[in-house]
């Protein structure tokens, strides 16, 4: 009888931790493509770093969403990569106005993700 009155707590409770845990990730991954790209000028570890924890983030997806229950990748998972995309195409050491132009269309495209 115990278990039925809180397993209703202990679903919203994982599902809480889950995205808690994705956004933790995604926050780092984040972090750590600005602090590559635009500090160090590191643009292929920023694009390694955000393609790992990107890997990470919808692997902890995966592993607490079935795919028949809705569990296929959301989008706003691949933020973190597309901003280093975006930031490598900004940031490169020889720019055109047209890398700048998508550069800046891919941005819109990431605020849209979210």
């Amino acid at each position: 009888p115990a278990l039925k009155e809180w397993w209703g707590c202990e679903a919203y409770m994982r599902i809480c931790f889950l995205y808690g845990m994705m956004h933790l990730v995604m926050a780092f991954s984040y972090w750590i493509t600005l602090h590559n790209i635009c500090e160090l000028g590191m643009l292929w570890c920023s694009k390694l770093g955000a393609a790992g924890l990107t890997a990470g983030v919808w692997i902890i997806f995966r592993l607490d969403v079935l795919p028949e229950h809705g569990g296929s990748f959301p989008w706003e998972i691949g933020g973190p990569f597309v901003t280093a995309v975006a930031l490598g195409l900004m940031y490169a050491h020889t720019y055109t106005q047209t890398m700048i132009d998508i550069g800046r269309g891919i941005a819109a495209g990431i605020i849209i993700m979210h």
